[in-house]
């Protein structure tokens, strides 16, 4: 059985995480958040739970997707990683449990 924290080793603090239940999202963020959790409540939480899938996921959205009323990102107030003409680009290693 693999489980999140197993996953969580191969994966650098800088990247972005997210942890996903019968289509819910759990955590949306980045794995330093994650694993820095002064109280250890995530890492408690899910950090055994098995992992069922896992995928690097890319999201691509209009950098102007508020004023076009278009679908918002995962976490619509951090910059954009990348932008491709009117287009931002950001990888989430997404974890199903």
């Amino acid at each position: 059985m693999t489980t999140i924290d197993d996953i969580l080793q191969l994966i650098d603090p800088s990247d972005r995480l997210r942890i996903v239940k019968d289509g819910k999202d759990l955590f949306v963020g980045y794995v330093g958040v994650y694993k820095l959790d002064s109280e250890k409540q995530l890492q408690d939480t899910f950090g055994s739970c098995e992992v069922k899938r896992f995928r690097a996921v890319p999201e691509l959205r209009h950098k102007d997707w508020k004023k076009r009323g278009l679908a918002s990102p995962l976490k619509p107030e951090e910059t954009p990683d990348y932008y491709f003409a009117d287009l931002q680009s950001t990888l989430y290693y997404t974890i199903h449990i």
